[in-house]
């Protein structure tokens, strides 16, 4: 009878134990207190601090939520940049979601390797990048045109010409523009493609993809963009 009650108590103490919340769990109730942000995940991390992930974004705080300390967070011994690569992994998509019959597609030479981008017509900075890309060897492009700088109407020109592809490139390389848009045209590719802008997380052009889903963003260099293509796995 005796062992019956020592066992009862010990039972009730593994039941308080197991529905404790973790500490995990209670910096992303804190987070959502203190700072009104829904936390996705959190994770404690070796120098003591919280990872906190919201809507693909990072926040490092304290166990108690009091602190929140900005910036990146280097690994010294390995010189490596520990947030950056954690904004990357962050960032990757799975390119087979991706709905390739709203892209323009272009192929240079073989077309072995893949590209994924996000741009605008009137975006600068793609048209830059469009210059480095027709320099691009191997590979086939799909663009998804996006209307992001009130480029609406130039978006619908473009997708509702004979040839969208050789449209799109007479207009980022030459400034040559497309046909008016038709009257029995009637396309919404563009909101599409603006949805699965924001869908992404995105917030500017031109925005590429690589078939490892890793982004990379803006008008970089031809060298920059075969570097990464080493690293797809």
């Amino acid at each position: 009878m005796r062992k019956a009650f020592l066992i009862a108590p010990l039972l009730a103490a593994a039941s308080i134990a197991f529905a404790a919340p973790s500490d995990t769990d209670r910096v992303k109730v804190l987070v959502k207190q203190k700072m009104n942000i829904e936390a996705t995940s959190a994770k404690r991390l070796p120098m003591g601090l919280y990872e906190v992930v919201a809507d693909r974004n990072l926040l490092y705080v304290d166990k108690d939520v009091k602190f929140l300390f900005a910036g990146h967070i280097y690994d010294i011994a390995n010189q490596k940049d520990l947030t950056q690569a954690r904004l990357d992994d962050l960032s990757k998509i799975d390119i087979k979601g991706l709905p390739l019959d709203q892209a323009i597609k272009t192929v240079h030479g073989k077309g072995e390797r893949n590209l994924y981008i996000f741009a605008d017509p009137y975006c600068s900075f793609c048209q830059r990048l469009e210059h480095t890309l027709k320099d691009l060897d191997n590979v086939t492009i799909y663009t998804f045109v996006t209307p992001l700088m009130n480029s609406a109407a130039m978006v619908d020109r473009i997708h509702c010409a004979t040839n969208p592809e050789k449209a799109w490139n007479d207009w980022m390389l030459e400034q040559k523009e497309p046909p008016e848009l038709p009257k029995n045209c009637k396309t919404d590719t563009g909101n599409k493609n603006m949805i699965l802008f924001n869908r992404f997380g995105l917030e500017g052009l031109p925005t590429m993809y690589f078939d490892d889903g890793y982004r990379l963003e803006g008008a970089v260099s031809l060298e920059e963009i075969e570097k990464r293509f080493k690293e797809v796995k």
